[in-house]
């Protein structure tokens, strides 16, 4: 699927394009998202039912780094709706997690920074137009990283991570702050891979940080932002196998908002 995808999705390719996909590139995008959504459609299913895997990691135990850098921040994202907050710390968590089950180490500072800052321009985007709401999130998260601790190499990954984290898969080859922090994302909001993880720690991360209506609130936003800018890789999603995938979430019910459907 990488080699379908191309670079869509990097920072490069953002920063190229405005994060708007060509004709071509439309197709390949739609064509990864079929495929992927098939693949994870019967562990979703089977999720919902109640039939999840044995177990793995305990998200709830990690703990997030506490430096200077990551304080910044979090003091970047203090005016933030806490909602997106919250799905930064709980992405982080599984993606840490989910780098146990894949044997994967990265730093964690730039995994933090990447999983705090990925929708930093979500709660924008009925603001947003002519470019892909992740290019306008990781254009503030350059500014921060100038001054970081990281290296040129990390800085460009949490970069990347922020604007690949929409694409369908991002695997390992692509660096690994980008493939966790995706998965990790992926895992919150469609509890893919949750059977991968202890599923007692997952819930209690989603308590210690709470979904403040993510679902409910977050896919109208991600609609709005799919008609402002045509083109765009979410408009591409919602026409694809992320709607139906969405509402099959096993995490819907935890958010307040949302009624039985």
């Amino acid at each position: 699927m990488p080699n379908l995808l191309g670079d869509i999705g990097t920072i490069e390719w953002c920063r190229r394009t405005n994060g708007i996909l060509g004709r071509g590139e439309r197709a390949r995008f739609t064509a990864a998202t079929v495929l992927a959504a098939a693949r994870i459609m019967p562990r979703l299913v089977a999720a919902r039912a109640g039939r999840g895997g044995s177990g793995g990691p305990d998200p709830s135990e990690l703990t997030p780094p506490d430096t200077a850098f990551t304080r910044e921040v979090l003091d970047a994202c203090a005016d933030l709706d806490p909602m997106l907050v919250e799905h930064g710390y709980r992405s982080y968590l599984y993606a840490r997690a989910l780098g146990q089950v894949d044997g994967v180490t990265c730093d964690d500072e730039a995994l933090f920074a990447a999983a705090i800052l990925h929708d930093y321009a979500f709660g924008e985007m009925d603001t947003i137009s002519g470019k892909c709401f992740t290019l306008v999130g990781a254009e503030v998260a350059a500014d921060l990283l100038a001054t970081s601790p990281l290296s040129d190499v990390l800085r460009h990954d949490v970069l990347d991570a922020i604007t690949l984290h929409l694409n369908p898969k991002v695997s390992v080859q692509q660096g690994a702050v980008q493939h966790l922090v995706h998965d990790g994302i992926v895992l919150d909001v469609l509890g893919m891979r949750a059977w991968e993880l202890d599923p007692a720690g997952a819930h209690r991360v989603q308590e210690r940080h709470p979904r403040h209506g993510f679902a409910a609130r977050g896919e109208p936003l991600l609609r709005a932002h799919a008609y402002r800018v045509p083109g765009c890789r979410a408009g591409a999603l919602l026409a694809t196998g992320f709607g139906p995938a969405l509402r099959m979430a096993p995490w819907r019910e935890r958010d307040p908002s949302v009624t039985a459907s």
